[in-house]
């Protein structure tokens, strides 16, 4: 092992370690993040070469595909218990996440589709600029304005009918405020 390509990985995990890990939180129970931020930074460093210069992007993307897949083993998992006859093992609530946000927010914000609920938050909680969470998603910067701007617009309606509103409001400063 070269001591340059330690010291960039030790680097890389310093510098974006903590995010991956608070984005793998918000995903996952509390038991499973370790694990999860554990296979992103492996993969990180079996293909050091490949991680780009502007990392965090590609940190998250590789968290989000890990996120998946550990989603969809504890889904066949839950099904074989069930298959079995036996209890299926409960996934631990991400509400032990201490979250100070208001909680018609985040009401609005469960309303949502998994997809608008991913596009806020990588804008306004993991605070990616635009390009950055394109790239997460796998998608053009394009595609990705356009399904904030959807995702936005569905919050605010959301939010409205939280708080009991019928007229229109306009989405961009309530869902940056929000948020």
């Amino acid at each position: 092992m070269s001591v340059g390509r330690r010291e960039r990985f030790e680097t890389l995990y310093r510098s974006h370690g903590a995010t991956v890990r608070a984005f793998v939180r918000r995903r996952m129970g509390a038991s499973e993040t370790d694990d999860v931020v554990s296979e992103v930074f492996l993969i990180a460093w079996r293909r050091l070469d490949d991680v780009p210069a502007d990392p965090l992007p590609w940190l998250l993307g590789v968290a989000r595909r890990v996120v998946a897949n550990a989603r969809r083993s504890q889904a066949r998992s839950i099904s074989l218990h069930e298959r079995l006859g036996q209890e299926g093992s409960a996934r631990e609530e991400a509400a032990d996440v201490p979250v100070e946000r208001d909680p018609r927010v985040l009401r609005a914000l469960a309303s949502l589709g998994e997809g608008d609920q991913e596009v806020l938050l990588l804008v306004a909680w993991d605070e990616l600029r635009r390009e950055q969470a394109a790239k997460v998603l796998g998608v053009s910067a394009g595609a990705f304005a356009v399904r904030l701007y959807r995702a936005r617009r569905r919050f605010a309606r959301a939010l409205a009918a939280e708080d009991g509103l019928e007229s229109r409001v306009d989405e961009r400063p309530l869902v940056s405020e929000a948020l």
